[in-house]
């Protein structure tokens, strides 16, 4: 037969008041029986039990008449400290997939077993609810607005710990451009989250210079012997000026302007730009956009989202490249 309800409530309250008795003796330099009686909001003689039952799991104090308690030794507690994978396992990888949840990706034990220990600071004493808590909250609150791809899931932990220790690594990377596949070493910089994507910033020492790859591109990664320390002199602020998201493949910037119609407005106005931007309000309710971009073609992807809502008003030259795009497509649609 189990113990009464009440039985087991002042079980909990013994068991606090212990672990509250042990935390003051480390944190104070001596302590009073009234002091702790206090403390705890019992009595003196409750104290005196409590003070006893801690001698015997190996508590260890001296009294100091007046004084009260002084601590000698506890008793020696686990090791609860986070290893380096189960800290990136709690705090890097939800912040880029939901993935690690799943039994089948490969920092999931690195999971568990840092929310193992993490549950001894959480007044739940089993872990089962707190992973069930976290599991449920990382199904329902998408942070990531792709799916993932579990492909690329085991690219992750090498790359990260490339990341952490600066070391070197071969990757095995499709070039979509031209559609081939390629190895090449690489000093992976930092990892970019760019409209739903991720992007690793890297020095190539095949290119001999920086470059940005997509991660869902990575076939492979392997950890290489060699080390590198970022270049002091590159800014990354400074390398993805003027990117529209991540591009910069023309030589020279190209400065637009665009009309919005009044209808659409509002939401280029809220949009999340990466550059440096302008936004004019006209009085019609129209906006006009000022963008200054190192890829045309990466920024008229964008603005052709907007149909016939938008109207690339500068430079000319594009103007007139449109223009001819809405030529032939009149044409197609005739001919059908």
């Amino acid at each position: 037969m189990g113990n009464s309800p009440g039985t087991v409530k002042r079980d909990i309250q013994k068991a606090e008041r212990l672990f509250t008795i042990l935390n003051l003796l480390k944190e104070r330099e001596t302590i009073t029986s009234n002091e702790l009686a206090d403390y705890c909001n019992t009595t003196q003689r409750t104290i005196y039990r409590d003070m006893a039952l801690l001698e015997e799991v190996g508590v260890h104090y001296v009294t100091e008449g007046k004084s009260g308690y002084r601590l000698i030794d506890s008793p020696v507690t686990p090791n609860r400290k986070l290893s380096q994978q189960e800290w990136l396992a709690l705090t890097v990888y939800p912040l880029i997939t939901n993935d690690f949840l799943h039994n089948e990706h490969p920092v999931h034990h690195a999971y568990k077993t840092g929310i193992e220990k993490m549950k001894g600071l959480s007044k739940d004493t089993t872990s089962a609810p707190l992973l069930a808590v976290s599991e449920e909250l990382g199904d329902r609150i998408r942070f990531h607005d792709q799916v993932g791809n579990k492909d690329k899931n085991h690219v992750m932990p090498q790359l990260f710990q490339a990341i952490i220790e600066n070391r070197a690594i071969e990757i095995e990377y499709y070039a979509i451009y031209n559609d081939t596949t390629a190895k090449r070493i690489i000093h992976p910089y930092y990892v970019l989250p760019r409209s739903g994507h991720l992007y690793v910033l890297a020095y190539c020492t095949m290119r001999e210079g920086y470059r940005t790859f997509r991660l869902n591109r990575f076939l492979s990664v392997t950890l290489q012997e060699e080390t590198f320390e970022i270049d002091k002199t590159f800014d990354v602020d400074t390398y993805l000026e003027n990117r529209w998201t991540i591009i910069a493949e023309d030589e020279e910037e190209t400065t637009f302007m665009v009309r919005f119609d009044p209808n659409i407005a509002r939401y280029v106005d809220e949009f999340t730009f990466y550059t440096e931007t302008s936004v004019t309000k006209e009085a019609d309710g129209a906006v006009v956009l000022k963008a200054t971009v190192k890829s045309r073609k990466e920024f008229l992807r964008w603005v052709r989202g907007f149909g016939l809502d938008a109207e690339v008003l500068e430079p000319q030259d594009i103007r007139d490249e449109i223009h001819n795009e809405y030529k032939i497509q009149m044409s197609r649609y005739r001919k059908s």
